[in-house]
């Protein structure tokens, strides 16, 4: 009864959670607005619910996001600059129009010659998720434990790699680390499936978020403060365009230390914030999530992923040792992974995007800068072949479509039979 109480709290609680309103939650913390180029914001959940009586972690198989970083293209920084400069030399900007110029060039300046590259502040996320796992899970970080590591060959996914083995291997000295970045791996890090890439082009998904977008894009507020010619605007200037990428630039620089001084987020409405990340998350949606517009398909990108999940993980449960699996990649694997796992409710199906965010799809709660799934053993004895599990999703205990033995632990067994049985009769 005590365990049956205890599951309905806590799934009573995650609703609670997932019911907000994002536009409330992006109101109190307009950061949430950056989608993916969100800095890491560390774990909610400060301490984690106890093992059933007898059980200890003896496994943890990991994939994270690689942590902040810049912008990874020159165009994000140049083409709204490029905007505005033209519009000023014909004398088009308002005073307010001048001073975002110059702050755009400030901006662009920094970011020169680091697209894409792994910020300090990247590095220190990966350093306390390190830190975290070793702290909350000391008995399978004792003494010689073996560590698997892999990384896409991306130079920050890499970087964001050695900084979290640094940490680990600062903690104990003594662990056995094997780490590697080659193209071997990259067949479950980061799958490049073009059909299902190219499904994404197809003429009802392409409707379904342009009739979106059309009814939501409104960003006159933003054009009025930077252009003193409402007609100018019209003919030479793509109003919505130019309002994401200049939330895209806003977005970014919470993850650089130049996000210290300076801000964009102050040109904008709180209505257009919201407008933008709104489309934004109905985009990453239909081009990762499980809509019906794609046939429910994208998150099967990462089918190889989760079968190497659950194959090394079988592996390590006949060893009497402890053992870790880490592997480093990127917001497009992580995010259709956790709706392939369905966690947290993330496997939605809906074609209603006007209710997907009212049904707590947002997309921040997925892949901030530095995100990540772990998946924790624990067992009474080497002897235990069917374990309890836990998933954590960013460091906090989530939920799965699966009977709880005692929320939040699952039984191994369940987990690998339900995802198995998915996987087997998904057809390529």
């Amino acid at each position: 009864m005590r365990k049956w109480v205890l599951a309905a709290v806590i799934s009573f609680l995650f609703s609670t959670i997932y019911a907000q309103s994002a536009y409330d939650e992006i109101q109190k913390n307009v950061l949430l607005s950056a989608s993916n180029y969100m800095a890491y914001p560390g774990p909610t959940q400060q301490k984690l619910t106890p093992a059933p009586r007898g059980y200890k972690p003896f496994y943890l198989s990991h994939y994270g996001r690689h942590g902040s970083r810049f912008h990874s293209k020159p165009s994000f920084y140049n083409t709204p600059y490029q905007t505005l400069l033209k519009a000023d030399s014909l004398g088009k900007l308002t005073a307010t129009g001048k001073d975002v110029l110059h702050r755009l060039d400030v901006i662009r300046k920094d970011a020169e010659n680091h697209w894409g590259d792994l910020t300090w502040k990247g590095a220190h996320q990966l350093e306390g998720i390190a830190r975290r796992m070793y702290e909350r899970f000391p008995e399978i970080f004792q003494g010689k434990t073996n560590i698997d590591a892999r990384s896409t060959g991306v130079g920050r996914c890499v970087l964001s790699m050695e900084y979290a083995l640094m940490q680990l291997v600062r903690l104990n000295p003594e662990l056995n680390i094997h780490h590697d970045a080659t193209h071997r791996d990259v067949s479950y890090l980061n799958l490049q499936d073009k059909e299902l890439f190219n499904l994404r082009k197809n003429k009802k998904a392409v409707q379904l978020y342009n009739d979106f977008k059309t009814r939501n894009n409104e960003v006159g507020h933003l054009m009025q403060t930077l252009f003193n010619d409402s007609v100018y605007v019209r003919q030479h200037v793509n109003s919505y365009d130019l309002g994401e990428q200049l939330l895209i630039l806003a977005a970014i620089l919470q993850n650089v230390e130049l996000g210290k001084t300076m801000t964009l987020l102050d040109i904008f409405t709180p209505e257009e914030i919201y407008r933008i990340w709104k489309i934004g998350n109905a985009w990453w949606y239909i081009g990762w999530g499980a809509s019906p517009a794609t046939g429910s398909k994208m998150p099967y990108l990462q089918r190889n992923l989760l079968r190497k999940i659950i194959e090394q993980a079988d592996s390590c449960i006949r060893q009497p040792k402890t053992n870790v699996h880490l592997r480093f990649g990127h917001e497009t694997v992580i995010l259709p992974l956790i709706c392939l796992l369905d966690i947290n409710g993330f496997g939605l199906v809906t074609d209603d995007l006007e209710q997907l965010a009212e049904q707590g799809w947002h997309n921040f709660r997925a892949f901030p800068m530095g995100s990540n799934i772990q998946f924790v053993l624990y067992r009474k004895s080497p002897k235990d072949r069917n374990p309890l599990f836990k998933v954590l999703l960013n460091e906090n205990e989530a939920t799965l479509p699966l009977p709880a033995k005692q929320a939040p632990y699952y039984r191994w067994s369940d987990f690998r039979k339900y995802y198995l049985k998915k996987l087997d009769a998904y057809e390529e």
